[in-house]
């Protein structure tokens, strides 16, 4: 009775559901700032992301004439488990896995990359010309930033001869990280997170000057809280998964220490992904798709075929 007990509070508490939530609100409110001061401006307050939930979940419920009421009930659902499901083999600093085992990393990626299709389809069954095309550009960036991130994942699994999170995140304190050994990699996997999370310079699918919001411009409500709280949810797990990939994950340390340098770690890559949002005016989409087809690929495949040369690290 223990044990299962422990297991609902770890799964729906800490390092569950409501810790991923208060990582997702908390991340959007820093990044919010680090944007605004690097466009000159305050930001919000600390309680603005959490207060913008709540005024999402208490608006009206809105289904345009013409759309599909199950669909657009059951998508956003999708992707908030689908993300929440991932989060579930990602180790959070000296605490380890919920859901740990050899290929795990597999099953993260694929759960992953489910948002976006669903996010495809959120503009395919609503009545809005602005969410079909917005759709559209979602399918076709989808595989524009996948291919190149995979690859460079791929190359960090390959080089630590597992396929487990778990065990990728352990790096001897007589080794480097594997985002010193391969710098090219760390960088592929955050042009590819950018791509997933539709961050400037590649929200595209979303691009309020063109298409107001994309698939999501019809949602609403709860509906559309759910898609906001899953793309946020979707940027720690990001976040978290490239610190085990390609940063070492938690030090060999006091747990303490081990934790205060994993959200050390966090924050630079949200610093990262806050700053590449400040700087860089939005793609169109054929220049995110020759960028992914004719360079980042190619990229990622030559590190690859390196990784494969050199052998298991």
């Amino acid at each position: 009775m223990l044990g299962l007990l422990s297991g609902f509070f770890k799964m729906l508490v800490f390092p569950g559901a409501i810790f991923l939530t208060i990582c997702a609100l908390g991340a959007n409110w820093i990044d919010r700032r680090l944007v605004a001061r690097l466009q000159g401006r305050v930001g919000p307050p600390w309680y603005q992301p959490l207060a913008d939930l709540i005024k999402l979940m208490a608006k009206e419920d809105i289904l345009p004439s013409g759309a599909h009421a199950q669909a657009c009930a059951v998508l956003p659902m999708v992707s908030f488990a689908s993300v929440l499901t991932a989060a579930l083999s990602v180790p959070l600093g000296p605490y380890p896995a919920l859901s740990a085992f050899e290929g795990d990393l597999i099953v993260v990626l694929f759960l992953l990359s489910l948002p976006a299709l669903v996010y495809f389809l959120a503009g395919w069954l609503s009545a809005s010309i602005f969410s079909v095309v917005g759709g559209n550009r979602a399918l076709l960036q989808y595989f524009a930033y996948e291919v190149p991130f995979l690859m460079a994942i791929s190359s960090a699994a390959i080089a630590k001869g597992s396929w487990s999170i778990s065990v990728i995140a352990q790096t001897p304190a007589t080794l480097p990280w594997l985002a010193i050994t391969q710098p090219l990699g760390l960088l592929l996997a955050l042009l590819g997170l950018i791509g997933k999370l539709k961050r400037p310079p590649f929200d595209i699918p979303k691009a309020k000057s063109e298409i107001g919001a994309g698939p999501l411009t019809e949602f609403s409500g709860r509906k559309l809280a759910l898609w906001h709280l899953s793309i946020q949810l979707k940027t720690v797990v990001g976040i978290f998964l490239l610190v085990n990939v390609y940063l070492g994950g938690a030090a060999i340390a006091p747990p303490m220490l081990a934790t205060a340098l994993f959200a050390l770690k966090s924050l630079l890559v949200l610093a990262a992904l806050s700053t590449a949002s400040a700087l860089y005016a939005r793609l169109r989409i054929d220049q995110l798709a020759s960028l992914g087809w004719r360079v980042l690929t190619p990229l990622a495949l030559a590190q690859l075929v390196a990784v494969v040369w050199m052998g298991v690290g």
